[in-house]
């Protein structure tokens, strides 16, 4: 399936929309119960979905023989149901200054944007709830988790409409990492699984412990967006203006995953430049 094409520094609401064809029907590949595509949550009792009949053993509850079933095969027959869990996945899409750029491909908040998506959607069409927290550089905007196909419409406009204005904002500051994990922390249900699509700029001073106390409470798991200058290094010095003064630099190697790690962090790298189906397969 070929996605709309859209611009590489854009959020398109139609590109979002359209990652829930790529995903429907395909299964999270090697992913962890309890994050992003393998949710898991509180468990509410039997649930109400069939899953198979069986003849009745010895040791088996007579109060799960089905009647109907049984008539028909003539001995009796065992009901088995699904257990319903609970299953709520927060989004949190990293949007603030650092995030808004890229030298191929896609700039690392689209990136970042559709990672989600894939990951909302996989959620959603196999009965789960999914909700955002949606973060600029100059405020945060929640959705509440919601179940079906309407709740990913409803964020995936949610998100291009945010992306559009942050690229129209001036950059005036932002929030750590860290302050963020807090908020999703103190706004978020026991058990909600949460996925962070993040390059993990500013971090800030106490995200260690920030990470601790959400990965206390919820399910938690980073998607560590990087650019091609950060996968693979360019020799050599450039300059860039940084605090309003020309500065030299030199690339070297990231070190951002290495950080989630010593955290305890589950983490998956995404290369911005990579196309989204390689995400969604």
């Amino acid at each position: 399936m070929n996605l709309p094409r859209a611009s590489g520094a854009e959020v398109s609401l139609d590109r979002l929309v359209a990652i829930g064809g790529l995903v429907a029907g395909k299964p999270a590949p090697g992913r962890s119960q309890g994050v992003a595509g393998g949710l898991s949550g509180p468990r509410r009792g039997e649930g109400g979905d069939l899953f198979d009949l069986r003849p009745f053993q010895d040791g088996d509850d007579p109060r799960r023989i089905d009647p109907a079933a049984t008539a028909r095969s003539g001995r009796p027959q065992v009901r088995s149901r699904h257990e319903e869990v609970d299953r709520t996945l927060l989004l949190v899409a990293d949007f603030r200054p650092p995030m808004l750029w890229g030298t191929r491909g896609r700039f690392r908040s689209v990136a970042a944007a559709e990672a989600l998506a894939v990951e909302g959607w996989r959620a959603v069409l196999t009965g789960g709830r999914v909700g955002a927290m949606i973060v600029t550089g100059s405020a945060i905007e929640m959705l509440d988790p919601r179940p079906r196909e309407a709740a990913m419409l409803r964020l995936a406009g949610a998100l291009s409409r945010a992306h559009a204005a942050a690229l129209g904002a001036p950059d005036a500051g932002h929030e750590s990492l860290a302050a963020i994990m807090d908020s999703v922390t103190t706004r978020t249900a026991p058990g909600t699984a949460v996925c962070l699509a993040t390059g993990l700029d500013t971090p800030g001073a106490d995200f260690g412990m920030a990470a601790a106390a959400l990965m206390r409470k919820c399910p938690f798991e980073v998607l560590l967006v990087q650019d091609s200058v950060e996968t693979a290094p360019p020799r050599g010095r450039f300059s860039a203006r940084i605090d309003g003064r020309v500065r030299p630099g030199r690339f070297g190697p990231p070190t951002s995953a290495d950080r989630l790690a010593g955290h305890g962090i589950p983490h998956r790298i995404l290369n911005a430049a990579d196309p989204v189906h390689a995400e969604a397969a």
